[in-house]
């Protein structure tokens, strides 16, 4: 028999950094995913709820912008992500304290928490961005992280459902308790993620030198390049998406009175629709490029929000969640595929850094907009809530932020090519609902281009990387 062939250091780190992401995806699942139901528990009104859910990755995403030197400092990426990750882990402890303080502040102690957790953990995420796009062939990076996400997407689908089986067991009186528990575990998990980061290998730089350049350079390149229209199209759909987002939870566990049983088979819902779908749109951006994936999920992320304004059905929102998971799923995947194919190697950490500053910035204001909207919309005009007025401006605003900036982003790799509208008859559903969407969709696209008076070419291959 033929023995197994030895694995080299790089496919036992990315062994190892599916390990880890299995484990990252047990502490989101017990602990990150609870914070904002922690919140309405301990009683917070919507506006401290939009506060939870904008300022700490406000702050994570602007300490960003100092990644790059934290690097030189320690002089290994490897050795930058393990430390802070360690103390993100730290933080779980007085995050596992406060929902069994009896105090006035403690909404105020969790937003606070909340900051550190996110500001130790967005620090390194541009440095393992890094790392982990120098270990992936660029050739395969569809394929490993539709896998890797898959993996990571059933593991949170399972950690959601039992921290909220937990919850939904426990009486009234101990629920906080329940809380305590269950970022207890999200503490563990934390750790355990670390471990298997300390075991991956760090590859030297490849080829080429990191450009020195300011945010404020960053910005002012954004319209001059493919990368940065992608960008400002990141940013503006998070902004949109933030309109509405912090608020499904309230929806939910407030408005509709949702047990936290209910609450989670809705949530969990998008987790295992979207680790499901992970294979499927990796596979497809390897092989037609992540502009397409872009396109089809950017269109479709509109028509999520509106999914919840024509039932409060339990049955009916697991469906509804099952489509936006399928649809996160692409997107998130294409979004950070994208970054890796326009930006040089070298210049990624920087990069990343920037981008989710930007991005961070984006998802504040929208959380922002969204809480003074709620604040000032006093009628549910002809819905139950006037919280499902936000999911309908939400929708409004990635519709519009979609078909505005993606006919400007030109994918970078060799793909086979497709029309968007074999795409979405193909690969996307089929049907004459798909192709009078495609018709509408298309026909907007296009009187948008007209007003520009310049439409880019759909496949353009000899554009230098940013």
């Amino acid at each position: 028999m033929e023995r197994e062939k030895p694995k080299n250091s790089r496919e036992k780190s990315l062994e190892y950094s599916i390990k880890d992401g299995t484990a990252f995806s047990v502490m989101t699942g017990f602990g990150e995913q609870y914070m904002s139901p922690l919140a309405i528990e301990l009683g917070a009104s919507n506006a401290e709820i939009g506060l939870l859910a904008s300022v700490p990755q406000f702050i994570a995403s602007l300490l960003q912008l100092f990644t790059s030197k934290a690097v030189t400092r320690f002089r290994s990426r490897r050795n930058t992500i393990t430390f802070f990750v360690f103390l993100q882990a730290l933080t779980w402890i007085p995050l596992a304290l406060i929902p069994l303080l009896d105090s006035s502040d403690d909404v105020v102690l969790l937003i606070i928490a909340a900051t550190l957790y996110y500001s130790f953990g967005q620090f390194v995420a541009p440095v393992w961005n890094s790392l982990i796009g120098d270990l992936v062939d660029e050739n395969e990076r569809g394929r490993f992280f539709g896998m890797r996400n898959k993996i990571t997407g059933a593991t949170a689908f399972f950690s959601l459902f039992a921290a909220g089986f937990l919850l939904s067991v426990l009486p009234k009186n101990e629920l906080l308790q329940g809380f305590a528990i269950i970022f207890a575990v999200a503490f563990v998990a934390r750790l355990v993620s670390w471990y298997f980061l300390g075991k991956t290998d760090d590859p030297p730089a490849r080829p080429g030198k990191a450009e020195e350049f300011s945010f404020t350079a960053y910005l002012k390149r954004l319209r001059k390049t493919n990368y940065g229209k992608f960008a400002l199209y990141y940013g503006f759909m998070n902004f949109s998406v933030n309109v509405a987002a912090p608020f499904f939870a309230v929806y939910m566990l407030r408005d509709l009175r949702m047990t936290y049983l209910e609450y989670t088979w809705i949530t969990a819902a998008a987790a295992l629709a979207s680790f499901l779908a992970m294979t499927y749109w990796g596979n497809l951006a390897d092989r037609f490029g992540n502009r397409q994936i872009l396109w089809f999920c950017g269109i479709s992320l509109a028509v999520v929000p509106v999914l919840w304004l024509f039932s409060s059905d339990i049955v009916y929102l697991i469906l509804a969640q099952v489509v936006s998971g399928f649809v996160w799923a692409g997107f998130n995947l294409s979004s950070s595929n994208f970054i890796y194919d326009n930006v040089k190697p070298a210049n990624r950490t920087r990069v990343f850094s920037y981008h989710n500053v930007l991005s961070g910035s984006s998802i504040f204001l929208g959380a922002m907009t969204g809480s003074l909207l709620a604040l000032s919309i006093n009628t549910s005009w002809i819905f139950y809530s006037n919280l499902q007025v936000l999911f309908l401006i939400s929708g409004i605003m990635r519709a519009a932020t979609s078909l505005y900036f993606l006919p400007l982003i030109r994918e970078m790799r060799y793909v086979e090519p497709i029309s968007q509208r074999d795409f979405f008859l193909k690969y996307s559903g089929t049907g004459p609902v798909i192709g009078m969407t495609f018709r509408t969709v298309t026909g907007l696209q296009n009187s948008l281009t007209r007003i520009r008076k310049k439409r880019p070419k759909r496949f353009i291959r000899d554009l230098p990387k940013d």
